[in-house]
Protein backbone atom coordinates (compact mmCIF):
# COMPACT_ATOMS: atom_id res chain seq x y z
CA UNK A 1 0.00 0.00 0.00
CA UNK A 2 2.54 2.22 1.16
CA UNK A 3 4.55 1.87 -2.11
CA UNK A 4 1.46 2.45 -4.30
CA UNK A 5 0.97 5.63 -3.00
CA UNK A 6 4.54 6.09 -3.50
CA UNK A 7 4.63 5.38 -7.28
CA UNK A 8 1.17 7.96 -7.19
CA UNK A 9 2.92 10.94 -5.71
CA UNK A 10 5.73 9.79 -7.94
CA UNK A 11 3.20 9.85 -10.85
CA UNK A 12 2.02 13.37 -9.79
CA UNK A 13 5.59 14.67 -9.86
CA UNK A 14 6.07 13.61 -13.29
CA UNK A 15 3.04 15.38 -14.31
CA UNK A 16 3.51 18.62 -12.73
CA UNK A 17 7.06 18.76 -14.03
CA UNK A 18 5.30 18.15 -17.76
CA UNK A 19 2.54 20.59 -17.04
CA UNK A 20 4.87 23.46 -15.88
CA UNK A 21 7.06 23.07 -18.78
CA UNK A 22 4.18 23.67 -21.14
CA UNK A 23 3.07 26.31 -19.63
CA UNK A 24 6.58 27.89 -19.19
CA UNK A 25 7.38 26.68 -23.36
CA UNK A 26 4.93 29.83 -24.91
CA UNK A 27 6.91 32.06 -22.55
CA UNK A 28 10.23 31.08 -23.15
CA UNK A 29 9.78 31.57 -26.62
CA UNK A 30 8.43 35.11 -26.63
CA UNK A 31 11.29 35.80 -24.71
CA UNK A 32 13.60 34.93 -27.05
CA UNK A 33 11.72 36.09 -30.16
CA UNK A 34 11.89 39.57 -27.75
CA UNK A 35 15.41 39.74 -27.40
CA UNK A 36 16.07 39.24 -30.50
CA UNK A 37 14.49 42.09 -31.53
CA UNK A 38 16.34 44.03 -28.87
CA UNK A 39 19.42 42.80 -29.03
CA UNK A 40 20.39 42.18 -33.05
CA UNK A 41 20.23 44.73 -35.21
CA UNK A 42 20.04 42.40 -38.24
CA UNK A 43 17.64 40.59 -36.92
CA UNK A 44 15.56 43.75 -36.47
CA UNK A 45 16.22 44.76 -39.57
CA UNK A 46 15.11 41.44 -41.33
CA UNK A 47 12.04 42.17 -39.01
CA UNK A 48 10.97 45.58 -40.37
CA UNK A 49 12.19 45.38 -43.84
CA UNK A 50 9.09 44.50 -45.39
CA UNK A 51 7.20 47.25 -43.80
CA UNK A 52 8.43 49.98 -46.38
CA UNK A 53 7.05 47.60 -49.48
CA UNK A 54 3.63 46.86 -47.76
CA UNK A 55 1.62 49.19 -49.80
CA UNK A 56 -1.01 50.22 -46.47
CA UNK A 57 1.83 51.55 -44.81
CA UNK A 58 3.14 53.66 -47.77
CA UNK A 59 -0.11 54.74 -47.98
CA UNK A 60 -0.49 55.79 -44.42
CA UNK A 61 3.20 57.46 -44.59
CA UNK A 62 2.47 59.28 -47.50
CA UNK A 63 -0.48 60.74 -45.97
CA UNK A 64 0.93 61.85 -42.87
CA UNK A 65 3.63 63.72 -44.74
CA UNK A 66 0.84 64.75 -46.94
CA UNK A 67 -0.74 66.43 -44.08
CA UNK A 68 2.28 67.54 -41.90
CA UNK A 69 3.25 69.89 -45.04
CA UNK A 70 -0.02 71.07 -45.92
CA UNK A 71 0.03 72.12 -41.91
CA UNK A 72 2.69 74.39 -42.38
CA UNK A 73 1.62 76.03 -45.24
CA UNK A 74 -1.29 77.55 -46.03
CA UNK A 75 -2.10 76.94 -49.53
CA UNK A 76 -5.43 78.26 -49.80
CA UNK A 77 -3.95 81.71 -49.18
CA UNK A 78 -0.92 80.95 -51.12
CA UNK A 79 -2.52 80.69 -54.37
CA UNK A 80 -5.35 83.48 -53.68
CA UNK A 81 -1.79 85.91 -53.74
CA UNK A 82 -0.73 84.76 -57.17
CA UNK A 83 -4.22 84.24 -58.93
CA UNK A 84 -5.50 87.56 -60.00
CA UNK A 85 -8.44 88.61 -58.15
CA UNK A 86 -11.05 87.53 -60.30
CA UNK A 87 -9.74 84.19 -60.48
CA UNK A 88 -9.37 83.63 -56.56
CA UNK A 89 -12.41 81.55 -56.38
CA UNK A 90 -10.38 78.79 -57.79
CA UNK A 91 -7.54 78.68 -54.84
CA UNK A 92 -9.20 75.81 -52.67
CA UNK A 93 -9.71 74.22 -56.29
CA UNK A 94 -5.91 74.65 -56.67
CA UNK A 95 -4.83 73.73 -52.71
CA UNK A 96 -6.68 70.79 -53.48
CA UNK A 97 -5.35 69.57 -56.33
CA UNK A 98 -1.62 70.21 -55.33
CA UNK A 99 -2.79 68.07 -52.14
CA UNK A 100 -3.66 65.33 -54.52
CA UNK A 101 -0.57 65.75 -56.44
CA UNK A 102 2.05 66.18 -53.39
CA UNK A 103 0.47 62.51 -52.10
CA UNK A 104 0.84 60.87 -55.08
CA UNK A 105 4.35 62.30 -55.44
CA UNK A 106 5.33 60.97 -52.33
CA UNK A 107 3.76 57.74 -53.05
CA UNK A 108 6.03 57.20 -55.99
CA UNK A 109 9.05 58.04 -53.72
CA UNK A 110 7.88 55.53 -51.32
CA UNK A 111 7.87 52.73 -53.47
CA UNK A 112 11.15 53.91 -55.12
CA UNK A 113 14.19 51.82 -54.35
CA UNK A 114 15.68 54.96 -52.57
CA UNK A 115 12.94 54.73 -50.11
CA UNK A 116 13.92 51.30 -49.70
CA UNK A 117 17.61 52.04 -48.78
CA UNK A 118 16.04 55.11 -46.67
CA UNK A 119 13.92 52.74 -44.37
CA UNK A 120 16.87 50.49 -44.07
CA UNK A 121 19.51 53.23 -43.10
CA UNK A 122 16.94 54.93 -40.62
CA UNK A 123 16.12 51.28 -38.36
CA UNK A 124 19.77 51.08 -38.51
CA UNK A 125 20.15 54.40 -36.96
CA UNK A 126 17.01 53.81 -34.93
CA UNK A 127 17.80 50.53 -33.80
CA UNK A 128 18.98 51.93 -30.45
CA UNK A 129 16.38 54.39 -29.65
CA UNK A 130 14.21 51.43 -30.49
CA UNK A 131 15.83 49.33 -27.30
CA UNK A 132 15.23 51.76 -25.29
CA UNK A 133 11.47 52.40 -26.28
CA UNK A 134 11.35 48.50 -25.25
CA UNK A 135 12.91 49.12 -21.77
CA UNK A 136 11.24 52.31 -21.16
CA UNK A 137 13.17 55.39 -22.14
CA UNK A 138 12.60 57.59 -25.46
CA UNK A 139 14.90 58.34 -28.37
CA UNK A 140 15.19 61.05 -31.30
CA UNK A 141 13.74 58.78 -34.16
CA UNK A 142 11.89 56.49 -32.32
CA UNK A 143 10.20 58.60 -28.93
CA UNK A 144 7.91 57.12 -26.08
CA UNK A 145 5.64 59.90 -24.97
CA UNK A 146 2.24 59.92 -22.84
CA UNK A 147 1.45 55.88 -23.55
CA UNK A 148 2.71 56.39 -27.74
CA UNK A 149 5.33 55.20 -29.40
CA UNK A 150 5.91 57.09 -32.83
CA UNK A 151 8.60 57.27 -35.27
CA UNK A 152 9.92 60.45 -36.66
CA UNK A 153 9.40 60.61 -40.77
CA UNK A 154 11.34 63.98 -40.94
CA UNK A 155 13.71 62.02 -43.42
CA UNK A 156 11.59 60.90 -46.04
CA UNK A 157 9.44 64.40 -45.64
CA UNK A 158 13.06 66.63 -46.34
CA UNK A 159 13.20 63.84 -49.67
CA UNK A 160 10.11 64.62 -50.36
CA UNK A 161 10.29 68.49 -50.53
CA UNK A 162 13.25 68.00 -52.76
CA UNK A 163 11.37 66.04 -55.24
CA UNK A 164 8.76 68.62 -55.36
CA UNK A 165 11.50 71.36 -55.66
CA UNK A 166 12.99 69.39 -58.74
CA UNK A 167 9.31 69.48 -60.09
CA UNK A 168 9.22 73.07 -59.86
CA UNK A 169 6.63 73.16 -56.34
CA UNK A 170 8.68 75.16 -54.46
CA UNK A 171 5.87 76.51 -52.36
CA UNK A 172 7.01 73.94 -49.34
CA UNK A 173 10.96 75.15 -49.46
CA UNK A 174 10.53 77.46 -46.69
CA UNK A 175 9.35 74.50 -44.37
CA UNK A 176 12.74 73.55 -42.76
CA UNK A 177 12.14 69.37 -42.77
CA UNK A 178 15.11 69.62 -39.55
CA UNK A 179 12.37 71.90 -37.24
CA UNK A 180 8.99 69.36 -38.16
CA UNK A 181 8.44 66.50 -36.32
CA UNK A 182 6.48 64.00 -38.60
CA UNK A 183 5.54 61.49 -36.49
CA UNK A 184 4.27 58.27 -37.03
CA UNK A 185 1.81 57.04 -34.47
CA UNK A 186 2.87 53.12 -34.38
CA UNK A 187 1.39 52.34 -30.81
CA UNK A 188 -0.93 54.31 -29.02
CA UNK A 189 -1.85 52.51 -25.26
CA UNK A 190 -2.21 53.91 -21.52
CA UNK A 191 -0.62 50.50 -20.84
CA UNK A 192 2.75 51.16 -22.77
CA UNK A 193 4.94 51.46 -19.68
CA UNK A 194 3.16 48.25 -17.84
CA UNK A 195 4.44 46.56 -20.97
CA UNK A 196 8.04 47.80 -21.35
CA UNK A 197 7.95 46.33 -17.42
CA UNK A 198 7.14 42.91 -19.38
CA UNK A 199 9.76 43.39 -21.92
CA UNK A 200 12.74 44.00 -19.44
CA UNK A 201 11.03 40.90 -17.00
CA UNK A 202 10.88 38.37 -20.45
CA UNK A 203 14.35 40.01 -21.50
CA UNK A 204 16.42 38.87 -18.69
CA UNK A 205 14.38 35.75 -18.64
CA UNK A 206 15.77 35.08 -22.47
CA UNK A 207 18.51 32.70 -22.00
CA UNK A 208 17.14 30.90 -18.31
CA UNK A 209 13.92 30.12 -19.40
CA UNK A 210 14.42 27.82 -22.73
CA UNK A 211 17.25 25.92 -20.16
CA UNK A 212 14.39 25.77 -16.98
CA UNK A 213 11.78 24.24 -19.98
CA UNK A 214 14.11 21.61 -21.43
CA UNK A 215 15.31 20.76 -18.06
CA UNK A 216 11.57 20.35 -16.96
CA UNK A 217 11.00 17.66 -19.52
CA UNK A 218 13.92 15.94 -19.04
CA UNK A 219 13.49 15.31 -15.32
CA UNK A 220 10.10 13.91 -16.15
CA UNK A 221 11.05 11.80 -18.82
CA UNK A 222 14.13 10.92 -16.28
CA UNK A 223 11.74 10.33 -13.77
CA UNK A 224 8.74 8.21 -15.36
CA UNK A 225 8.45 4.41 -14.97
CA UNK A 226 6.86 4.60 -18.60
CA UNK A 227 8.99 6.84 -20.41
CA UNK A 228 7.89 6.65 -24.18
CA UNK A 229 3.68 7.76 -22.36
CA UNK A 230 5.81 10.60 -21.04
CA UNK A 231 7.44 11.74 -23.81
CA UNK A 232 3.98 11.52 -25.72
CA UNK A 233 1.87 13.39 -23.43
CA UNK A 234 5.02 15.89 -23.01
CA UNK A 235 5.39 16.19 -27.09
CA UNK A 236 1.40 16.45 -27.52
CA UNK A 237 1.40 19.07 -24.75
CA UNK A 238 3.94 21.39 -26.11
CA UNK A 239 2.21 21.19 -29.44
CA UNK A 240 -0.92 22.36 -27.28
CA UNK A 241 1.46 25.09 -25.78
CA UNK A 242 2.41 26.15 -28.97
CA UNK A 243 -1.24 26.55 -30.57
CA UNK A 244 -2.40 28.36 -27.72
CA UNK A 245 0.32 30.74 -27.64
CA UNK A 246 -0.95 31.09 -31.60
CA UNK A 247 -4.48 31.83 -30.22
CA UNK A 248 -2.95 34.35 -27.97
CA UNK A 249 -1.19 36.09 -30.98
CA UNK A 250 -4.67 35.82 -32.74
CA UNK A 251 -6.64 37.60 -30.00
CA UNK A 252 -3.54 40.13 -29.51
CA UNK A 253 -3.90 40.99 -33.10
CA UNK A 254 -7.80 42.24 -32.01
CA UNK A 255 -6.61 44.08 -28.99
CA UNK A 256 -3.83 46.43 -31.00
CA UNK A 257 -6.11 47.13 -33.92
CA UNK A 258 -8.92 47.79 -31.41
CA UNK A 259 -7.30 49.42 -28.66
CA UNK A 260 -3.42 50.12 -29.03
CA UNK A 261 -2.45 51.54 -32.33
CA UNK A 262 -2.64 55.28 -32.97
CA UNK A 263 -5.54 56.82 -34.19
CA UNK A 264 -3.97 58.59 -36.99
CA UNK A 265 -2.59 54.92 -38.46
CA UNK A 266 -5.22 53.05 -40.62
CA UNK A 267 -6.57 50.05 -39.80
CA UNK A 268 -5.20 47.84 -42.89
CA UNK A 269 -1.37 49.75 -41.80
CA UNK A 270 -1.64 48.87 -38.71
CA UNK A 271 -2.68 44.96 -39.44
CA UNK A 272 0.81 45.17 -41.32
CA UNK A 273 2.67 46.14 -39.00
CA UNK A 274 1.17 43.77 -36.42
CA UNK A 275 1.56 41.00 -38.98
CA UNK A 276 5.54 41.71 -39.77
CA UNK A 277 6.49 42.24 -36.30
CA UNK A 278 5.20 39.34 -35.40
CA UNK A 279 6.05 37.00 -38.30
CA UNK A 280 9.21 35.39 -36.51
CA UNK A 281 7.19 34.22 -33.47
CA UNK A 282 4.75 32.68 -35.13
CA UNK A 283 6.71 30.71 -37.59
CA UNK A 284 9.02 29.97 -34.80
CA UNK A 285 5.92 28.09 -32.73
CA UNK A 286 4.89 26.96 -35.59
CA UNK A 287 8.14 25.08 -36.41
CA UNK A 288 8.51 24.19 -32.76
CA UNK A 289 5.23 22.29 -32.25
CA UNK A 290 5.91 20.68 -35.72
CA UNK A 291 8.80 19.20 -34.31
CA UNK A 292 6.65 18.03 -30.88
CA UNK A 293 4.07 16.70 -33.19
CA UNK A 294 6.77 14.19 -34.91
CA UNK A 295 8.32 13.38 -31.85
CA UNK A 296 4.63 12.58 -30.30
CA UNK A 297 4.41 10.75 -33.56
CA UNK A 298 7.35 8.33 -32.93
CA UNK A 299 6.75 7.52 -29.34
CA UNK A 300 3.59 6.62 -30.19
CA UNK A 301 4.42 4.44 -33.41
CA UNK A 302 7.07 2.58 -30.94
CA UNK A 303 4.86 1.94 -28.43
CA UNK A 304 2.74 -0.64 -27.10
CA UNK A 305 -0.53 0.71 -28.87
CA UNK A 306 -2.14 -1.86 -30.52
CA UNK A 307 -2.87 -0.11 -33.51
CA UNK A 308 0.82 1.58 -33.64
CA UNK A 309 1.69 -2.57 -33.15
CA UNK A 310 -0.45 -3.02 -36.07
CA UNK A 311 1.29 -0.59 -38.02
CA UNK A 312 4.89 -1.82 -37.19
CA UNK A 313 3.75 -5.32 -38.30
CA UNK A 314 2.80 -4.24 -41.88
CA UNK A 315 5.84 -2.28 -41.86
CA UNK A 316 7.81 -5.66 -40.68
CA UNK A 317 5.93 -7.28 -43.66
CA UNK A 318 6.80 -4.55 -46.72
CA UNK A 319 10.23 -4.56 -45.12
CA UNK A 320 10.55 -8.29 -45.61
CA UNK A 321 8.88 -7.98 -49.18
CA UNK A 322 11.93 -5.69 -50.48
CA UNK A 323 14.52 -7.65 -48.94
CA UNK A 324 13.10 -10.82 -50.39
CA UNK A 325 12.67 -9.09 -53.67
CA UNK A 326 16.62 -7.19 -53.49
CA UNK A 327 18.14 -9.23 -51.54
CA UNK A 328 20.25 -6.53 -50.02
CA UNK A 329 20.03 -7.57 -46.27
CA UNK A 330 22.53 -10.28 -47.01
CA UNK A 331 24.75 -8.56 -48.77
CA UNK A 332 28.20 -7.77 -46.36
CA UNK A 333 26.99 -3.91 -46.43
CA UNK A 334 23.74 -5.18 -44.96
CA UNK A 335 25.14 -7.14 -42.81
CA UNK A 336 27.29 -3.94 -41.95
CA UNK A 337 24.48 -2.10 -41.16
CA UNK A 338 22.40 -4.78 -39.35
CA UNK A 339 25.28 -4.60 -36.50
CA UNK A 340 25.71 -0.63 -36.54
CA UNK A 341 21.46 0.04 -36.64
CA UNK A 342 21.53 1.52 -33.35
CA UNK A 343 24.46 4.01 -34.14
CA UNK A 344 23.18 4.82 -37.75
CA UNK A 345 19.40 5.41 -36.44
CA UNK A 346 20.88 8.12 -33.71
CA UNK A 347 22.88 9.63 -36.68
CA UNK A 348 19.93 9.71 -39.01
CA UNK A 349 18.26 11.61 -36.45
CA UNK A 350 21.05 13.71 -35.18
CA UNK A 351 22.46 15.30 -38.66
CA UNK A 352 19.31 16.81 -39.79
CA UNK A 353 18.55 17.97 -35.93
CA UNK A 354 21.92 19.42 -36.04
CA UNK A 355 21.78 20.89 -39.55
CA UNK A 356 18.14 22.53 -38.85
CA UNK A 357 19.82 24.20 -35.50
CA UNK A 358 22.57 26.12 -37.28
CA UNK A 359 20.84 26.91 -40.31
CA UNK A 360 20.77 30.99 -40.04
CA UNK A 361 17.23 31.38 -41.40
CA UNK A 362 14.78 28.11 -40.55
CA UNK A 363 12.03 27.78 -42.14
CA UNK A 364 8.85 25.36 -42.04
CA UNK A 365 9.89 24.57 -45.63
CA UNK A 366 13.37 23.65 -44.49
CA UNK A 367 11.66 21.63 -40.85
CA UNK A 368 9.71 19.71 -43.85
CA UNK A 369 12.24 18.61 -45.89
CA UNK A 370 14.81 17.50 -42.95
CA UNK A 371 12.36 15.74 -41.69
CA UNK A 372 11.43 13.40 -44.92
CA UNK A 373 15.05 13.00 -45.54
CA UNK A 374 15.26 11.25 -41.81
CA UNK A 375 11.90 9.40 -42.04
CA UNK A 376 13.90 8.39 -45.47
CA UNK A 377 17.02 7.56 -43.77
CA UNK A 378 15.66 5.52 -40.92
CA UNK A 379 13.29 3.46 -43.77
CA UNK A 380 16.48 2.77 -45.27
CA UNK A 381 18.44 1.50 -42.30
CA UNK A 382 15.65 -0.45 -41.58
CA UNK A 383 15.52 -2.09 -44.97
CA UNK A 384 19.38 -2.79 -45.11
CA UNK A 385 19.70 -3.70 -41.53
CA UNK A 386 16.76 -5.94 -41.10
CA UNK A 387 17.75 -9.72 -40.39
CA UNK A 388 15.67 -11.65 -42.98
CA UNK A 389 12.56 -13.78 -42.32
CA UNK A 390 15.00 -16.86 -43.30
CA UNK A 391 16.94 -15.72 -40.84
CA UNK A 392 15.60 -15.09 -37.67
CA UNK A 393 11.44 -15.41 -38.24
CA UNK A 394 8.76 -13.41 -39.60
CA UNK A 395 9.88 -9.97 -38.57
CA UNK A 396 6.52 -8.08 -36.83
CA UNK A 397 8.03 -5.13 -34.94
CA UNK A 398 10.25 -2.51 -35.20
CA UNK A 399 13.42 -2.98 -33.06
Amino acid sequence: MAEKAKGYRHHKTVVALVVIACVLAPIAGTAVWINNQVTQTDRYIRTVKPLASDPHIQAAIAANVTRTLFANVDVTARAKEVLPPRAAFLAPAVANGLHGYVQSATQRFLASDAFQRLWIELNRRAHRQLVKVLTGNGGRLVQTKNGKVVIDLAPALARVQQRLHDRGIEIFDRIPASTIRTNFVILDSEQLEQGQRGVRLLKALAIALPLIVLALFAAAIALSQRRRRTLLQAALGLAASMAVLGALLTIGRSVYLDQIAGPNLPRDAASAFYDVLVHYLRLGLRIIAAIALVVAAVAWLTGPYRAAVRIRGWFGSGVGRVQGEAGVATTPFGHWVGENKRALRIGAILVPAAIFLFWNSPSLTVLIVLTVVTVLLLMVIEVLGRAPAAEYGTPTSVT
